[in-house]
């Protein structure tokens, strides 16, 4: 599909899931960091200190079980609603609900989950400050061996959920014979690239890909999504906005992950043992990636899906060339614990 066909999508927005006890995991989400702005009936609506009208939609399902029903992305003209309207899957321009307003399209993927697309938002306005632990609302200048440019002022800090900026990014295991479908679809629908891909060095083909948006000469997050076959669960992540895996076992797609950015180590650590002091189940974390670089942060919310803190992950353009490397148990991260077994399935109980 040429360029001009496809949607220009300019930032992932939010995640919708719906949980089984959403009293339960709105209570988690503040923990988590992530601020209430709306509630309704069976939904509620969570932001952060960013621009974004919000993040994350909690809804109660209607059974006993969670589901995620998919990311949502800002697209960069009407023109391109009426575009997504007209693809195959795809429902009519509606009224997008919730903060903010403006205009939808929700069209269906390959592996039945929805993906939705909106323009119009009123966005916040940020006053420049940044949300972080430290008493004196400034972000925390370190001091270096070399380079100690903190003289005569102290750090101290709040204790407390580390605050949200964004969504970062959200991934999915999809079934290995369905890998090369789900990433042939994705880049033809929207402008989002390679930023770095992991392959099965007995076959050369790829196995994990992390994606993010093309915006030409302007610098993104490595990746906004990223896809894994099912057969490459033991390398499952890295660079963001969307990403890719198979699964050996051809089970049925589902969410691995959702990622949300805070400032930087201290409000995560600080997160962290928040988190921690609750009650809360750790799944991997602290660490640091090797793809992506980002600082890493991984939980399980109250109704067992996978949330992670991120911070001081790269930025690329179309001037940085992407990369691949084979699956490798080092492509994981670079330090932090031990890859734990409910990572690598995405079962808290494991």
């Amino acid at each position: 599909m040429a360029d001009s066909e496809k949607i220009q999508v300019v930032r992932l927005t939010a995640v919708h899931y719906q949980h089984p006890d959403l009293d339960r995991v709105s209570t988690f989400l503040r923990d988590f960091g992530l601020v209430e702005v709306l509630r309704e009936d069976k939904r509620i609506y969570f932001g952060g200190y960013g621009s974004d009208p919000y993040l994350y939609i909690a809804e109660q399902s209607p059974n006993a079980r969670r589901a995620f029903l998919g990311g949502i992305w800002a697209v960069g003209s009407f023109d391109d609603l009426i575009k997504a309207a007209a693809k195959p899957n795809a429902s009519a321009i509606v009224d997008a609900e919730g903060p903010g307003g403006g205009k939808k399209v929700v069209i269906i993927d390959p592996n039945g989950f929805p993906i939705t697309f909106i323009h119009g938002q009123a966005l916040n306005h940020p006053q420049g400050d940044l949300a972080t632990r430290a008493l004196d609302k400034v972000a925390p200048v370190a001091n270096q061996a070399m380079e100690k440019p903190r003289q005569g002022r102290f750090l101290r800090f709040s204790k407390g959920p580390s605050p949200v900026h964004k969504l970062g990014h959200y991934g999915y295991i999809v079934p290995k014979d369905d890998f090369k479908e789900t990433y042939r679809w994705y880049t033809s629908l929207i402008n989002i690239v390679p930023s770095d891909s992991v392959y099965n060095p007995e076959t050369g083909e790829d196995s994990t890909c992390f994606m993010h948006i093309d915006l030409g000469e302007t610098f993104t997050d490595h990746h906004a999504s990223t896809f894994i076959p099912q057969d490459c669960l033991d390398i499952l992540t890295s660079v963001k906005s969307l990403f890719l895996g198979a699964n050996p076992t051809n089970q049925k797609a589902f969410v691995h992950h959702s990622s949300f950015e805070v400032n930087d180590l201290d409000a995560q650590a600080l997160g962290h043992n928040w988190l921690a002091e609750k009650g809360y189940t750790n799944c991997w974390g602290i660490g640091r990636h090797v793809l992506g670089s980002q600082i890493f942060d991984y939980w399980f919310d109250t109704s067992g899906n996978i949330l992670e803190h991120y911070s001081d992950g790269d930025l690329v353009n179309n001037k940085v060339p992407p990369t691949r490397s084979p699956e490798a148990p080092d492509s994981l991260h670079i330090w932090g614990p031990n890859v734990p077994i409910s990572f690598i399935t995405g079962q808290a109980d494991n």
